[in-house]
């Protein structure tokens, strides 16, 4: 039997960035596992965020390693559709890092249900839910 382990943000950001090698090292050594990874759309978003700014992460790389990442059958997502979380991030590779999240945000109030998804950032785009500037 498989362990189930849930990953935070901080053992993926070790993974990629590399700036640590004996944590690097470690995180390789679970998430290159057969150990099923867990994660969430906020260690994602949280991700997103630290390599972008504090690394210099730019899209469409930034973008393709998340996919490749997220596209591991090992790899589930404990609070949103895997497959619409991928097509999301694939809808936004060409465009800024800064879109990434919105894109999942999108994702994320698509499988909600809800009707609109209200927001004050006159450049928030969804291809699925229609955006309400408030």
């Amino acid at each position: 039997m498989t362990a189930k382990v849930f990953c935070d943000t901080s053992v993926l950001i070790r993974y990629w960035a590399e700036d640590d090698i004996p944590r690097a090292a470690a995180a390789a050594d679970l998430l290159d596992s057969d150990a099923t990874l867990v994660i969430s759309t906020g260690v994602i978003l949280e991700a997103l965020h630290v390599l972008r700014t504090d690394y210099g992460f730019r899209n469409p790389a930034l973008a393709d390693l998340l996919v490749r990442f997220l596209a591991r059958a090992n790899v589930q997502l404990a609070d949103a559709d895997k497959g619409g979380v991928i097509s999301a991030i694939y809808w936004t590779q060409n465009a800024s890092a800064r879109r990434l999240p919105d894109a999942i945000i999108s994702v994320t109030a698509h499988q909600a249900g809800v009707d609109s998804i209200a927001t004050f950032d006159d450049k928030m785009m969804s291809p699925t839910v229609p955006v309400r500037l408030l």
